[in-house]
């Protein structure tokens, strides 16, 4: 039995996680929110079925909080173990994320979040912008030493269409040797939000984040595994370094393309909020950006160029929105999708997605995949005939998606979350873990500092860290070519084992028996949470004192060597 306790609810968590846990039976046994929301959330969960949830509550004074105060977190800590918690699900203001995810790391819980993994007040200054660079790493060291999972809500990792692309981009990069040479990331939530709304809690823009740390954060995540396609390649076709330069549109810019009298003029025949009356000229000093745009350089070890990227995100695109009275910020208040990426391996191949809305969730029909629909997803390959002598494929994404995965669904991205879900809960080995998360951290850290260099009025690039200890992290299935075990189909009787981790990566050495052959098999299995490189430095011995000895030799190496000695070793030694 999974105990799963959900912190938050709110639009989101009413939309996402409370339909899932009722319709594949899971046990929510806690719900933690503000002492403001008790009674509310009291009432929701009676009236939707979820009768035997316990409800704890933190003073709304505490909402902010980096860590949890000792008395709560002691009290929070009781509940758990009396109620057996073994997933923890963080849906609520992402300023509250850090604490929870201290939380949970240090009591060994598995923990999802959703994005962004954290954020503070104050976004536009860069002692914030550091502090959740900091935030993240810090969060890196508590689950390294925590027996419980950390997964950050990324859903494109489980949507079919961008699987596909990867695939796609992985063979064509790795068997032509040619890196991805240019991405342009074009995103528009259609998200109205008038000077009335900007003061809001959920999504808010008055504490100095927007877009980029909003729906943003899926596409600085697409992009950095984009970018980790490239890790493949060595030589002067390896990646080492990238610098970013960032331009955004504001509020405050906004203001100034659609005035109060604008709002007035285009809203005359509703009841206007007395806002507009009594701000004849409001201001948004160090808001939260509507736009993000970056232009962003990869570099090799001689600062030749070997990708480029275009971030264009977008708050401020076409809206459904067509009254100034505000709904519900999540989904209903006129918010419409429209999402393009374009993709260039050199002269080989140019991979595009198109995906288009015109109208909201509330406006659902049967048929919602074609241009305008809510579930418009087409990609498109345009190829070299060096590569395929089919000029151009076309992908619809429904055609990925059986008869049944489609019956009962809210969406693709919904169902990518469900999947992702599924997986967390079984405690597989699922993406989005945290460990995966550092080379989008650092991109978002660079561009965010392009937002502090806008308000503060500096014209200057950003460097972003492409290589550090954690950034690197997608070797494994470069690796796996050089796994050679002893047929899997005979019995294996475990001798010795042990678990290390080194430099954020996971090794495993074994010591195995096989009766069949009366022989010892030693070898290390490499895991970075994408895949699995298994009976790497393979070797077999027929005296079980040699067999000790290499596998003492394997424990010197894993404990006393960095992942580039030993990946030069296990590609010399092969």
């Amino acid at each position: 039995m999974k105990n799963v306790a959900l912190v938050g609810i709110g639009p989101h968590s009413k939309r996402i996680y409370l339909p899932y846990f009722k319709k594949h039976k899971v046990n929510l046994a806690l719900v933690i929110d503000l002492n403001s929301q008790k009674e509310t959330i009291k009432n929701y969960l009676q009236e939707n079925g979820f009768k035997n949830t316990r409800i704890f509550t933190i003073d709304d004074l505490h909402k902010d909080d980096d860590y949890l105060p000792n008395e709560i977190y002691s009290n929070l800590l009781a509940v758990c173990n009396t109620l057996e918690i073994t997933h923890l699900i963080i849906s609520t203001e992402p300023k509250g994320h850090f604490m929870y995810l201290e939380f949970a790391l240090k009591n060994n819980i598995n923990v999802l979040t959703d994005k962004p993994i954290t954020v503070t007040k104050n976004m536009t200054s860069l002692k914030s912008i550091e502090k959740v660079r900091k935030q993240y790493y810090d969060i890196l060291e508590l689950a390294k030493h925590s027996k419980g999972a950390c997964k950050v809500m990324c859903q494109r990792q489980y949507h079919k269409g961008y699987e596909k692309i990867k695939e796609v981009l992985t063979n064509t990069v790795d068997q032509y040797q040619m890196p991805i040479t240019n991405i342009d990331i074009f995103h528009s939530d259609g998200a109205w939000e008038m000077p009335h709304d900007l003061l809001k809690e959920n999504h808010p823009y008055c504490y100095g984040y927007g877009k980029l740390f909003h729906s943003g954060y899926h596409f600085i995540d697409l992009l950095s595994d984009f970018i980790k396609i490239n890790d493949s390649l060595g030589g002067n076709k390896s990646i080492v370094s990238g610098e970013v330069f960032s331009k955004v549109f504001t509020p405050n810019d906004e203001i100034n393309i659609l005035n109060i009298e604008d709002y007035k003029r285009l809203f005359k025949n509703q009841e206007i909020p007395n806002y507009y009356e009594i701000n004849s000229k409001p201001t948004f000093d160090k808001f939260g950006e509507k736009d993000y745009h970056g232009l962003l350089t990869f570099y090799n070890k001689n600062g030749f160029t070997i990708t480029t990227a275009n971030l264009n995100l977008l708050h401020n695109g076409v809206s459904r929105r067509s009254w100034i009275e505000s709904k519900d910020f999540y989904k209903s208040n006129g918010r419409i999708r429209h999402e393009r990426i374009n993709i260039e391996i050199g002269h080989l191949l140019n991979i595009q997605v198109h995906s288009y809305q015109s109208k909201e969730i509330c406006d659902r029909t049967d048929d919602e995949e074609q241009i305008g629909g809510l579930e418009h997803f087409d990609i498109y390959f345009f190829n070299n005939p060096l590569i395929d002598k089919e000029p151009f494929k076309e992908m619809h994404l429904g055609d990925m998606y059986s008869t049944k995965e489609k019956k009962e669904f809210q969406g693709y991205n919904e169902l990518s979350r469900e999947i992702f879900l599924t997986n967390f809960l079984n405690n597989k080995d699922c993406k989005g873990d945290i460990r995966d998360q550092a080379l989008a951290i650092e991109i978002l850290y660079s561009c965010a500092k392009g937002i502090h260099n806008h308000y503060y009025h500096k014209n200057k690039v950003e460097k972003i860290e492409v290589r550090n200890d954690y950034t690197y992290r997608f070797i494994a299935k470069k690796l796996k070519r050089y796994s050679n075990p002893v047929d899997k189909n005979l019995e294996k009787i475990d001798i010795k084992g042990n678990i290390h981790y080194k430099d954020l990566y996971t090794f495993y050495n074994f010591l195995k028996f096989i009766p069949e052959k009366n022989i010892y098999e030693v070898f290390i299995s490499f895991d970075d949470t994408r895949d699995v490189a298994g009976s790497l430095l393979d070797k077999t011995f027929k005296n079980k004192y040699f067999a000790i000895l290499y596998y003492k030799i394997l424990e010197y190496l894993l404990e006393n060597k960095g992942i580039s000695y030993l990946e030069r070793l296990i590609e010399k030694t092969n």
